[in-house]
């Protein structure tokens, strides 16, 4: 299989379809090698070095296929010069004393042989990178840590740098809103419109995704309703919730324990959250759509909460439920269960 053979179709492959191709791999890694995104040599290994260098390559060449092979990132790879993209070379500065991770989790979670002590001052090289739950995922150029190239370090410890340019953290704005975030109310649903909360937010966040539909009849929420039932997940099962999103293509990385300012830095990425709260005495999820310095902005798939009970009659779209309130139906054990979502 070569890029080209991908042109006028709507084939996509995997990166694990990818891998399995030793001519696509060899031929995808010589371009990002030329590119300064890789290091040679072409091996015909399509492993997390090469992963991270495409990854990468799609993000600076704005392809919307991250984590997929498709026609616009083949006709991307064929295309693009060196001098049309920068290619300058991103730099990990450590900050503070901390620890390399191979999960991002705590570090008391890790056995010795999955995290690596780094003192402050030291740079590294890098292919890429991806902030991840007050993490920043990181795959390094070179071979500082064996054959292991993909760590995970807490992102209040480190700074990235493309050239001499600072690049990440990013400045939290005091105000997010997504834009044109699709709202759908679970009021109309097919299958049990009373409690379809989770499909119904889930719906919201692929449709703002761009995440494609299966089947073109109904509703997108019943869709993923029905495949619920087919595939005897769970919908009140938040790890369950997780895998139809996962399912379809996109991310779910779940939290029991996120916190307010880990949501708001992601929300101001431009990507959703679906959080949980007990907004109803069973229990109530909603898509986050923005902050503000008041409280969350979100879309209530069940219309507006109020103290004495829900309003279905209103539109649930763009609310904003203060933070005392979040804090009080969301966190009342100090626990914050949220799905950052993104593709």
């Amino acid at each position: 299989m070569k890029l080209q053979d991908f042109l006028g179709t709507e084939q996509r492959y995997d990166i694990k379809a990818i891998a399995n191709d030793e001519e696509l791999t060899r031929q995808i890694q010589v371009i990002l090698i030329n590119l300064s995104l890789l290091d040679p040599p072409a091996d015909g290994n399509f492993g997390s070095k090469s992963t991270a260098a495409l990854h990468r390559f799609q993000t600076l060449t704005d392809c919307g296929e991250p984590g997929f092979l498709g026609v616009k990132t083949a006709e991307k790879l064929i295309e693009t010069k060196p001098e049309q993209i920068q290619t300058d070379v991103l730099i990990l500065k450590i900050t503070k004393e901390t620890i390399l991770k191979m999960r991002p989790v705590a570090s008391s979670q890790l056995s010795d042989s999955e995290k690596q002590g780094i003192k402050p001052g030291q740079e590294f090289k890098l292919l890429a990178y991806e902030p991840l739950r007050g993490h920043i995922r990181v795959a390094f150029r070179g071979n500082e840590f064996g054959e292991q190239s993909v760590w995970y370090v807490f992102d209040q410890h480190a700074e990235i740098y493309q050239g001499k340019n600072f690049v990440y953290p990013k400045r939290r704005p005091p105000s997010v809103k997504l834009a044109n975030f699709p709202y759908r109310s679970q009021l109309d649903n097919f299958y049990n419109p009373t409690g379809s909360c989770n499909v119904t937010s889930i719906a919201m966040c692929l449709q703002y995704l761009g995440v494609r539909r299966r089947t073109s009849g109904g509703q997108y929420e019943d869709e993923l309703y029905e495949y619920a039932l087919q595939k005897g997940y769970s919908r009140w099962s938040p790890y369950d919730l997780a895998k139809i999103v996962k399912d379809y293509g996109a991310k779910d990385y779940f939290s029991e324990r996120a916190t307010i300012e880990e949501l708001q830095d992601w929300l101001a990425e431009g990507k959703p959250a679906v959080l949980h709260g007990y907004f109803t005495a069973f229990g109530h999820i909603m898509p986050v759509v923005g902050y503000n310095e008041k409280g969350l902005l979100v879309h209530d798939p069940y219309g507006e909460w109020f103290a004495t009970g829900y309003r279905t009659d209103l539109s649930g779209a763009y609310l904003c439920y203060s933070y005392h309130l979040i804090r009080r139906v969301c966190m009342p054990d100090g626990d914050f269960w949220v799905h950052f979502i993104s593709v």
